[in-house]
């Protein structure tokens, strides 16, 4: 169980605003989630302050574990400052989410610290790495899950881009061979991806990332398209 009283596989809803106001006006909107990710990353006055009230805001608006990621550019994200000020945002606010997303390549002491933090405040940690150009190779996919693993991941997260319909194939295998390392969470990214966000957790993946009007991420389903089919589908399961 990656949060008290969650339910798994877990629908997340992926947010990304430009300010506080627009951040609570998309929660509102949110219907048939069972968790949120706020990317601060989008915010145009990403502060320790201004990521600090959002948190507060949203507790009070939403009864939802909250993940707090911060992306850097590498990996899909807009963060505008430099590497130190983004980990100090995921540092000072971490306390009010539920869990907390840090990328596996970021600086090693950097990420290293946001880990320690994490559990220290016992907090989950989701190690991340995400592939914008294709889709590697079985077994490098599987030392990315294990590494991840092996430097504090509470939940190991591997994106990965489908180019063809082999690279999906390839990803559901390595889902399913990998779920008795720990809690996954494992996407194919683009078009040709898009079933892989209803797949992957039957196959052992635990969140299911999705959008309520604008993704997040490419290849990215609506929270209420993603609730519909997996009661459709969680049955035989």
């Amino acid at each position: 169980m990656l949060v008290k009283g969650l339910k798994e596989p877990a629908i997340c809803a992926s947010l990304m605003e430009g300010s506080v106001e627009d951040f609570l006006a998309a929660a509102r909107d949110v219907k048939g989630a069972d968790m949120l990710e706020v990317r601060a990353d989008s915010l145009e006055n990403s502060s320790p302050a201004t990521v600090k009230r959002l948190l507060k805001n949203l507790r009070i608006q939403v009864d939802l574990p909250i993940i707090l990621a911060n992306r850097w550019e590498k990996e899909g994200g807009v963060f505008p400052g430099n590497e130190r000020e983004r980990i100090g945002i995921l540092l000072e606010a971490m306390e009010l989410a539920d869990m907390v997303d840090i990328e596996l390549r970021a600086e090693r002491a950097m990420r290293d610290e946001v880990i320690a933090l994490a559990k220290e405040k016992m907090k989950p940690v989701i190690v991340s790495y995400h592939d914008f150009s294709g889709t590697p190779e079985v077994e490098v996919m599987r030392q990315v899950l294990e590494e991840e693993f092996s430097i504090g991941a509470s939940v190991a997260k591997l994106a990965v881009t489908a180019n063809t319909r082999g690279d999906v194939l390839r990803l559901l295998q390595v889902t399913h061979t990998s779920a008795s390392l720990g809690s996954l969470c494992t996407i194919a990214m683009g078009d040709l991806g898009r079933i892989s966000r209803i797949a992957t957790p039957f196959f052992g993946s635990k969140i299911i990332y999705a959008s309520i009007g604008r993704p997040t991420a490419p290849g990215q389903l609506e929270v209420g398209a993603v609730r519909q089919v997996m009661e459709i589908l969680r049955g035989p399961w």
